[in-house]
């Protein structure tokens, strides 16, 4: 597809159409696919019809915008908002239609499940702070340098690390991690940190992560971009895997880290007088590196130089135990989206069993109605409904 020529992310917007067109590079017929909306009501609404309740939120769902906004003019993008930095990446002008509102999806689930656990009052732990990158290395040796600082700071020494998913859920809890249907051709893995939303780590369950060894590896990718590329000050929004010229350097740093992080290099040293196989046993089996990744790092480190690809490599079924986000796929109700289940549903229906959330505005978090199994949701987690669907004054 063609990159929009007129892309604006800041400020303010004087009409319905100028938001979809020059924020995300929309069409019509794709904003009416995702939204139920009809194209030719859709343009009705742009060309100035009065706008439902119902489908001003159905459209800032879509664009990432709180529906109250749309009622002004202009419509004002809100200063330090990632869905500004997000639509100013030329990943997101490269991805389908489809995948940019998908992406979108993912994070406004960031933003509501921040929302939800400040209604908890939960913390939010803070992320460790890792020393600033070393401009005179490569990206791959700043890379290499943070992941064994990262080591250090979470003790973990050389050991090979069992689960990623769980990790992130023990060591490092201020990282929100998300599972989202972001397409086979999406994006692995998005992260995004402002005011509002995050830090938060969102993974494709489609496309190459639905083999465990690479979703570990995307987890650790995009844990880079949060500890070296945020700085508070500013709003990060990264789309992972793909290499623009402008995001060239940070996409290979995040992928040293990666791959280091995972498998230490003083793990590799020790295996270049190794046999390829007792290599690959030890940066696959025990370290569980994906194919790829392995050959590259046994070439750059080990000068091992194997095949491009194996002649047959079977899923690991433990692999696939301890990184699955099983409250995600096993999610009671099939009709809430990946983003909105998981850990976003756990902190949803805590609030709704506190009494915090009515029964309306629990189904509406889920993205399903009030007379959707919602019960169901509160079992699968253990808690108890409350005695009344009123919102706690």
């Amino acid at each position: 597809m063609s990159r929009s020529t007129e892309v604006k992310v800041a400020g303010s917007y004087d009409s319905l159409s100028e938001l979809r067109e020059k924020l995300l590079g929309l069409r019509v017929e794709t904003v009416a696919e995702a939204t139920g909306i009809a194209s030719e009501r859709l343009r009705a609404v742009e060309a100035g019809a009065p706008a439902s309740v119902l489908e001003l939120e159905l459209l800032g769902d879509a664009y990432g915008i709180d529906a109250d906004a749309l009622y002004d003019r202009p419509i004002v993008l809100a200063d330090g908002c990632a869905i500004g930095a997000l639509a100013s990446l030329d990943e997101f002008r490269d991805v389908g239609q489809l995948t940019r509102v998908r992406i979108v999806r993912a994070a406004n689930a960031a933003r509501d499940l921040i929302a939800l656990r400040g209604l908890l009052g939960d913390e939010i732990a803070a992320l460790p702070k890792l020393s600033s990158p070393n401009p005179v290395q490569s990206p791959y040796e700043q890379g290499a340098a943070l992941a064994r600082e990262l080591r250090k700071l979470l003790g973990l020494g050389v050991e090979p690390i069992a689960s990623m998913r769980d990790l992130v859920s023990v060591l490092l809890p201020g990282v929100q991690v998300l599972y989202a249907d972001l397409g086979h051709q999406g994006p692995a893995g998005l992260s995004f940190a402002d005011a509002t939303r995050g830090p938060a780590v969102v993974l494709n369950l489609r496309g190459k992560n639905e083999n465990a060894a690479v979703r570990r590896f995307s987890l650790a990718h995009e844990l880079c971009h949060l500890l070296v590329d945020w700085n508070d000050a500013l709003p990060l929004a990264s789309i992972s895997g793909y290499l623009s010229d402008a995001g060239l350097e940070r996409e290979q740093r995040a992928n040293g880290f990666a791959v280091r992080f995972l498998c230490p290099e003083t793990v590799v040293y020790r295996l270049r007088d190794a046999h390829e196989d007792e290599a690959l046993r030890v940066v696959m089996g025990e370290y569980k590196l994906h194919y790829q990744a392995a050959r590259l790092y046994l070439r750059n480190e080990a000068n091992f130089h194997l095949p491009e690809r194996l002649p047959s490599l079977l899923p690991d079924p433990s692999l696939e135990a301890v990184e699955a986000p099983r409250a995600v796929l096993e999610f009671p109700l099939p009709e809430v989206p990946p983003e909105r289940r998981g850990s976003f549903a756990e902190a949803a229906v805590r609030a709704w069993s506190r009494a915090l959330l009515s029964r309306d505005a629990f189904g509406e978090q889920l993205r399903v109605t009030a007379g959707a199994e919602l019960e169901r949701v509160a079992d699968y987690f253990g808690l108890d409904i409350p005695e009344d669907d009123a919102i706690a004054s």
